[in-house]
């Protein structure tokens, strides 16, 4: 049974798909068999591994309606790292109707992964900031959150309240969902702020929750314009050296087995 992982924030530009691309890039680099699934209707996660997003195919929002099967959506990128269950431009107000019409609406993206479950060692889902139906059921689905934030004070307020929202929705949908670590994105070293915000979550989640921290990097900026993960766009970058860091302490947290049968 493959290792299901959201990467989750209420905040839109705090790193999420970046941390999705990237860690399924490394992970899939060393031997993973890898599916992310892109829930967010920007398709940022489906353009960069190679999605063409401005032309008509089957999407994860086709598959949670029921309209086909998790397999007809899949998408299997160039570069051979992980595949993906790609979002859609065309996402809009009625296919949240339609969800919320079905018995179960919480559930749908738990039951498309039912197909993929022996096929992948670990499926990570990005997540929208601000679909709250679809971001219920990435958790609903997941073993595992992990938050991916930026270094701001407004950050931290957000963070309680996704803290409070992963707690809800373990005690009424998913008993085995667990909060594994938080994600500091875009951190600048030579930032006092930003050394006071770390300060901050330090204090209020604990040293262990913490995972190491994705520097700023022009390098994983750029990425997305080649459609690659940083491991093959700049593996001698400092953004490279981070995610493979992000993955060791994912590993760490998260048990992944490895060689799913496909």
């Amino acid at each position: 049974m493959s290792a299901v992982i959201t990467f989750a924030n209420k905040k839109g530009g705090s790193g999420k798909t970046s941390t999705v691309v990237n860690v399924a890039g490394v992970l899939g680099s060393r031997g993973y068999r890898v599916l992310t699934i892109d829930l967010d209707p920007q398709a940022h996660l489906s353009f960069w591994s190679g999605v063409n997003t401005y032309d008509s195919y089957l999407s994860i929002y086709d598959a949670l309606l029921g309209k086909c099967s998790g397999k007809d959506a899949l998408f299997r990128s160039e570069h051979g790292l992980y595949d993906v269950l790609p979002a859609s431009t065309a996402f809009s107000s009625t296919f949240i109707k339609h969800l919320l019409d079905k018995p179960n609406p919480e559930g749908q993206l738990k039951k498309v992964l039912l197909d993929f479950r022996n096929d992948y060692d670990c499926i990570l889902i990005d997540t929208p900031p601000t679909v709250a139906a679809l971001t219920l059921n990435a958790l609903a689905a997941a073993e595992s959150v992990f938050i991916p934030i930026l270094l701001n004070f407004l950050a931290i307020e957000g963070l309680a309240q996704l803290t409070q929202t992963i707690y809800r929705i373990n005690a009424a949908f998913n008993p085995d969902l667990r909060m594994c670590g938080i994600i500091p994105n875009q951190y600048d070293i030579r930032s006092n702020h930003s050394k006071r915000v770390m300060k901050e979550i330090y204090e209020n989640f604990g040293e262990n929750m913490i995972s190491p921290r994705i520097r700023n990097d022009i390098k994983v900026a750029e990425a997305p314009e080649f459609r690659i993960p940083i491991n093959l766009f700049a593996p001698h970058s400092r953004g490279c050296m981070d995610f493979n860091l992000l993955a060791d302490f994912i590993l760490d947290r998260v048990k992944i087995g490895k060689g799913a049968s496909k």
